[in-house]
């Protein structure tokens, strides 16, 4: 990916001593080359590997930039800079067009000055701040603080949004006036004016294929991912793809081998893990080239740096090890393919989070809960945020939360699928593919209008608990349903398992005191082969390492928080945590590290 900055500055003298303190500080890791595009008093830079898409285009008047991969139409004409600079600036009334893809855009102009998208969801980050008549806009607004009109003032209601849910929330962030560009939207502004988000592509939910009989809905969405992902792969280009040995990107290495492209397949973890070992079945099957490859615990305090340096805090703690995986990118090919989010948009397992087990009723207050498990609880919440500082935030961020979630539909299921790809999805697991692409710039089928029109125009019995999505790999690729599937869990029995797995599962039934013996001998071993719960282990030494790393600035955060609930909730290194939930009970004190983390900088 590009990390780029925009600077709109009718001061040139201050432009330019801005643009000399951030060209140094540019790079998020190591590797990557530095460009710029100049057009009066706008000024964008970035940092990207050689092979990152990137088109551009100035004069004296004007400018435009691609970071990405961007398709239009039916035909899926490739979008470079020229091009959008037509189809955004002479919009007139027309409402400007969205674009497939995993890109983020912008032009400008003297007349209409700047107009800044990207893809779909939303996933490629856009913030901006503006003061006066200068604009700083940003894949990550770490480098405003360089300007000399930027002010680092704390914003309470976007810690609370993080600390309830892992996440930002409606583009509220820590830094009192920078904004994240809302998904579907477009930020227009000129020298001067206020910023204004302009609609650019709606929630595609409708019930438009309610009436059809399910095989026709597995037909519908296999259509769709297949054609998203014949438009994405072109002769001459080599892929990754991440294979985790789930059912996301197994489906996706079904596709590809069937469209004979180019792929060799990556995957995480160690060899006795179960991931890799169900990965490494389905790379055999389809004779992919397969690398394994592990993220070492002892960089975790490294990429803790770079994520609270970074993110800020907006996309939760959890997933740090992420910033290790672009070094094995960067060599290997042009473009990675991910199922990162997929099952979120056609085999959602979150419609549930809204489901009351007990009355067999959907509610906003199930999935609210179930959001705030990952989370710090709110009773606690309250105990801990000061009320000098934080007033009645927290009830405020939740209202404003229940007013989103249900003015996605008036279909309860619908406004858990919408509200979870659009915050949790986009804000949590998206950011993964940002730092995948400073190594391989990432490709999903879940960019594309018509993968997202056609599941969010399915019933929750069709893509809830994965159930089309199960039935598109048995029917298009049953020599992948025979093979064992990764389920973040020790049950890895086929989708659709061949006579001789039934057999070699009654003879290990045969033998079970056998096998209960030497499960128990693994189990006293400490042997964990659920790679998502090693590396997810706040008390394993990786995250022990981030804990220590934290605890320097644990006074900086006193201002803000209950010292005691602090440290009843998040107690010194030395301390182990007990928690039910390893991974979700986990969530809310990691964004804790986090902003413990960026207190060293800010606030």
């Amino acid at each position: 990916m590009a990390n780029f900055i925009v600077v709109v500055d009718a001061d040139e003298k201050r432009r330019t001593i801005f643009l000399n303190q951030i060209k140094p500080n540019l790079s998020p890791v190591d590797g990557l080359i530095q460009n710029e595009c100049i057009s009066g008093d706008f000024h964008s830079v970035w940092a990207a590997t050689t092979k990152a898409p990137i088109s551009f285009f100035s004069n004296e008047k004007e400018a435009s930039i691609i970071w990405g991969d961007a398709f239009y139409g039916n035909e899926h004409e490739r979008i470079d800079a020229e091009k959008i600079r037509g189809m955004w600036n002479n919009r007139g009334d027309n409402q400007p067009p969205a674009f497939d893809g995993f890109y983020a855009g912008l032009t400008y102009s003297r007349k209409y000055g700047i107009i800044a998208g990207a893809d779909l969801l939303g996933i490629f980050p856009v913030y901006y701040y503006t003061k006066g008549d200068v604009l700083l806009l940003g894949s990550s607004s770490e480098l405003f603080k360089f300007h000399p009109v930027f002010e680092k003032e704390f914003n309470p209601i976007g810690l609370v949004s993080i600390l309830i849910s892992m996440h930002i929330f409606n583009g509220e962030t820590l830094l009192k006036g920078v904004k994240r560009l809302e998904s579907g939207r477009l930020l227009v502004w000129q020298t001067g004016s206020v910023p204004k988000e302009i609609l650019q592509y709606d929630f595609p939910v409708s019930k438009k294929y309610f009436s059809l009989p399910f095989s026709n809905h597995v037909d519908i969405l296999d259509k769709a991912i297949d054609e998203a992902i014949t438009y994405n792969i072109s002769s001459g280009t080599t892929y990754n793809l991440m294979l985790s040995g789930g059912l996301d990107s197994r489906m996706l290495a079904g596709y590809l081998k069937a469209k004979n492209a180019d792929v060799e397949a990556l995957t995480l973890g160690e060899h006795k893990d179960l991931e890799v070992k169900c990965a490494s079945k389905v790379a055999q099957n389809l004779s992919f080239r397969h690398q394994v490859i592990e993220i070492a615990s002892n960089q975790y305090p490294l990429f803790a740096e770079l994520q609270s340096r970074w993110e800020h805090g907006a996309n939760g703690f959890n997933t740090i090890h992420s910033w290790g995986i672009h070094p094995y990118l960067r060599n290997s090919a042009d473009r990675v393919f991910t199922g990162y989010t997929l099952d979120a948009v056609i085999g959602t397992r979150y419609i549930n989070w809204a489901l009351s087990p007990s009355s067999n009723t959907m509610s906003f207050e199930s999935f609210f809960n179930s959001i705030n498990a990952y989370g710090i609880r709110i009773d606690l919440l309250k105990e801990l945020l000061r009320k000098e500082v934080f007033g009645d935030a927290i009830e405020e961020m939740k209202s404003r939360i229940q007013k989103v979630y249900e003015g996605y539909s008036d279909i309860e299921s619908q406004r858990a699928w919408c509200f979870n790809l659009y915050h949790r999805q986009r804000y949590h697991v998206g950011p993964i593919l940002w730092r995948l692409s400073f190594g391989a710039w990432p490709v999903s089928p879940i960019f594309d209008r018509n993968v997202l029109e056609s599941a969010g125009a399915m019933p929750a019995a069709t893509i809830a608990d994965r159930r089309a999505q199960q039935e598109i790999v048995c029917k298009r690729f049953p020599n992948l349903a025979a093979l064992p599937l990764d389920r973040n869990n020790y049950n890895t029995e086929p989708l659709h398992p061949r006579l001789r797995h039934l057999l070699a599962k009654h003879l290990k039934y045969r033998i079970g005191p056998l096998n209960r013996m030497y499960s128990f001998l693994k189990k006293k071993e400490n042997i964990e082969r659920r790679r998502y719960y090693r590396i997810y282990n706040i008390n394993g030494p990786g995250w022990l390492a981030v804990r220590h790393q934290a605890e320097s600035y644990r006074e900086n955060v006193f201002h803000f928080f209950n010292k005691d609930i602090l440290k009843e909730i998040l107690p010194a290194p030395n301390v182990k945590l007990n928690l039910k939930g390893g991974i979700s009970d986990a969530s809310g004190i990691k964004s804790l590290l986090g902003f413990m983390l960026l207190t060293k900088d800010y606030f």
